[in-house]
């Protein structure tokens, strides 16, 4: 897993505290975040308090449509407004160099800064306006005419793949974006030998990720360079896509991260509100602002891909599974962008946590004329997990066999290794399953009848730790890395490239350097998110930051820690790994009379180092196949994490209205390094998934229209709706992870919607297999049900769609 060769890693750790030794780490300690104060107190800077002398405002202009030609602009009524300083089109910025995945997958460059000649949304940037104030330039980019040749709007992804579908990008092109196959073993065999085999069908929404943060940019550029402050899980991914969609090297762009509002994926991408900024700031010589409104967030960012599943499964008498064939379609939107991973993510999702060793999988994401997909917290896991959770009881129930007894018996187990690849370092699901099924009591669940109005339901799921590729394919590695600074004055530096979204890791880095150089968390300073002042960073996502960041901010500790303890070992006539630090000082274990402060250890190793500073570099990266996302064959990630989960509801069955009384989480999270945040990660988990369940879902008209951009409209759950959550935390030293530590902000979305699923199934009697579930809904099925004695709803015109999906095409 290093980046630098494994013999100078060998000194390093040989400096490492031993994991009994740790005073900050895995002792159930809970950390305030070290950003909280200025949080609390408003005195944090985000991207739109950023106010620079002279600064100019932007605003964009949006298609009205879906899908249409654009055919001519007209500037020249905006232009009159006094106080208008320039205007952009999609010719002003270079042609060909386009948003998505160049480097690795041309097919999905297909984002333009500004839209051209086509748009393929509505919201669609088309133009832009700079102006004195932002009330000049909302005004002018209102005056704006542009004239479209509107066109047929695709808006069903199953007709999409259909070859007589409208292009939504060029003539006689697919609408296939692209497909991703994994098969293993021989399923075929599996099938035909096996005693139960059956085939279902689901389907997940579209949603948004509710920041509370909207994106924005200010940009300035000065002595033939940009400096961009932004709204960003990854300021050197930014730097990059910048430092392109302008056509200029990466040496001219800087990009700084303020603090940031949320991201949860949403913020990955770069955007027309981060490029046109830097245009229109050489163009104007002032430094220049655009921030969007609500419903441009909701219209022209980025949404979680809707799924919809066809999972059929074989499985012994006694409930063993031996084999899936499963197919995946997601609904990709107007654009590529990181369609590529939520693709092979799907499938490698459905894959663990239960064991499977025969499987024949497909995932196809086509264009559609909605808003552009993309990354979202627990990215694929939490539809996938769903499917294939309320697929994993319907075969219970088919079977005769308890669901919890069910998935331990194919439960994954420690130093398993997947039909794909993956390697599983640790894995405490079985503890996780225990945990939950015990404090929900499940044992005695049938003391809520089968279709009472209450239930409980269970879920499992696994998601990876320190993912080694990225959402969005640069040339860079997807690795982190971290410089450390050793101060006379009694202090370390570290400057890391690591983005704190919201998570708390710049907390987690200070703690991880406190904990191995023996001092206070306030004693260590952290410099973060500028690329010009810190080091290399991939981002935040696919939950790689604490177990890639971390990694390598230990690595930076130990090479000046060893560094410091070597010199110190010289004077005193020992080893190295004879001399701790520890409550501000450096001393030899078992000596006393061997006591210096950690100032006079840094000082006298400036004193015989000519003033030089003790500084130490370390990095991190996944060693694994850079084609994964071609081969789909390899280990995804360094390691992974498993939950389980279980809920109570209680259904009124008069008006379809779900409360969700009490759930319990079951987390394998490695060594948590910071109790409370791994606990406030969970809490937070278990809310987005209730909304994922039964509130949130982008509603669209027969045009493309996105009809609730609002949060007025847009419907989630609030601290009002907030459950009674109970946690396990149930750790394990994972031998890869920072400290033992494994991801505790993804994985922990996944298993929410399918237990509180199949526990409202349990409530009802019924077979809900659509989200959202909402009262409305659920009532008409209730109704339904009184009526005809239905018992399964929703994905019931998929079996129709799947049976017609045209063939795969040829692998270029």
């Amino acid at each position: 897993m290093a980046i630098m060769s494994k013999e100078y890693y060998a000194d390093i750790e040989s400096v490492y505290k031993k994991p009994e030794d740790y005073e900050l780490a895995g002792k159930g300690n809970a950390y305030i975040r070290i950003d909280a104060e200025a949080k609390v107190t408003g005195t944090a800077v985000y991207t739109d308090d950023v106010y620079l002398p002279g600064m100019y405002y932007c605003k964009l202009v949006h298609s009205p449509y879906a899908h249409a030609l654009i055919k001519s602009i007209d500037f020249s009524e905006a232009l009159k407004v006094p106080g208008v300083k320039g205007v952009l089109t999609g010719a002003d910025f270079p042609e060909g160099h386009n948003l998505g995945n160049p480097e690795a997958f041309k097919e999905l460059a297909d984002k333009e800064p500004l839209c051209r000649k086509k748009v393929r949304m509505v919201g669609d940037e088309v133009a832009a306006v700079c102006a004195t104030t932002e009330e000049i330039a909302t005004y002018a980019a209102s005056l704006v005419k542009v004239e479209y040749e509107p066109l047929e709007p695709v808006l069903d992804p199953f007709y999409s793949m259909q070859p007589d579908a409208p292009a939504i990008h060029y003539p006689g092109t697919s609408n296939l974006s692209i497909f991703t196959t994994m098969k293993a073993g021989d399923p075929d065999k599996a099938f035909a030998e096996a005693y139960y085999t059956d085939k279902h069908y689901y389907r997940t929404q579209e949603m948004v990720h509710a920041a509370i943060e909207p994106h924005g940019a200010v940009a300035k550029y000065e002595n033939g360079e940009w400096t961009v402050w932004t709204t960003t899980q990854g300021a050197y991914v930014s730097r990059y896509w910048i430092a392109w969609g302008l056509g200029v090297p990466e040496s001219q762009v800087r990009v700084i991260k303020p603090m940031l509002g949320g991201g949860f994926g949403g913020k990955l991408d770069v955007f027309a509100h981060e490029l046109c900024p830097c245009l229109f700031s050489k163009m104007t010589g002032h430094p220049v602002k655009c921030i969007l409104k609500r419903d441009e967030v909701f219209m022209c960012t980025r949404t979680r891909h809707p799924i919809s599943f066809e999972i059929e499964s074989a499985f012994t008498k006694e409930g063993k599974l031996l084999a899936k064939r499963c197919k995946h379609i997601l609904d990709g939107g107007a654009y590529g962008g990181s369609g590529i991973a939520a693709n092979t993510l799907s499938l490698i999702c459905a894959t663990f946590p239960y064991k499977v060793e025969n499987i024949d999988m497909t995932a196809r994401r086509p264009y559609t004329n909605h808003p552009a997909s993309g990354a979202m917290r627990g990215y694929s896991a939490c539809q996938v997990h769903f499917a294939h959770e309320i697929h994993m009881d319907e075969v219970a129930n088919s079977l005769g066999i308890d669901p919890l007894e069910l998935r331990r018996e194919n439960e994954i187990t420690p130093y398993y290794t997947g039909p794909t690849g993956l390697e599983f370092t640790s894995c405490k699901f079985d503890e996780c399953l225990t945990a939950v099924a015990d404090y929900i009591d499940w044992e005695h669940r049938d003391r809520y009848p089968l279709g009472s109005g209450e239930g409980v339901g269970l879920s499992g799921s696994g998601f990876m730790s320190g993912t080694g590729f990225p959402v969005l394919v640069t040339p860079h590695y997807c690795s982190s890395t971290t410089l450390v600074r050793l101060n006379r004055e009694g202090y370390a530096v570290v400057f890391s490239g690591a983005n704190d979204i919201g998570q708390g890791c710049d907390t987690v880095m200070t703690m991880i350097a406190a904990e191995e150089l023996g001092l206070r968390m306030d004693e260590v300073k952290l410099i973060q998110s500028d690329t010009t002042a810190t080091p290399w960073d991939a981002g935040s996502f696919g939950s790689r930051v604490t177990f890639l960041g971390g990694n390598a901010c230990r690595r930076a500790v130990g090479d000046a820690k060893f560094k410091l303890l070597s010199h110190w070992a010289q004077e005193w006539g020992c080893k190295p790994q004879d001399i701790t630090m520890k409550d501000h000082r450096v001393f030899i274990k078992g000596d006393p009379e061997k006591n210096i402060s950690f100032n006079e250890a840094c000082f006298g190793y400036e004193e015989k180092n000519f003033g030089r500073c003790v500084t130490g570099v370390g990095s991190f990266a996944h060693e694994g196949d850079k084609d994964i996302y071609v081969k789909n064959v390899g280990n995804y990630a360094t390691a992974y994490s498993f939950s389980a989960t279980a809920a109570k509801v209680t259904v009124d069955m008069e008006t379809g209205a779900v409360t969700l009384d009490d759930f319990a989480f079951g987390h394998d999270c490695g060594r948590p390094l910071n109790i409370r945040a791994v606990e406030g990660q969970i809490e937070g988990s278990v809310l987005l998934g209730f909304g994922f369940t039964c509130y949130e879902e982008c509603v669209y008209d027969k045009n493309g229209k996105h009809l609730n951009p609002s949060f007025r409209d847009y419907h989630f759950p609030t601290a009002l709706d907030m459950p009674k959550i109970k946690t396990f935390i149930c750790s394990e030293y994972d031998p890869e992870g920072p400290l033992g530590a494994k991801e505790a902000g993804e994985g922990s979305t996944a298993p929410v919607g399918s237990a509180i699923g199949n526990a409202i199934n349990y409530a009802t009697g019924l077979t809900l297999k659509e989200l959202p579930i909402t009262p409305e809904k659920l009532w008409r099925a209730l109704q339904e049900h009184k009526k005809t004695g239905k018992t399964e709803f929703g994905a019931e015109d998929l079996p129709e769609k799947f049976a017609n999906m045209p063939p795969l095409p040829e692998r270029n």
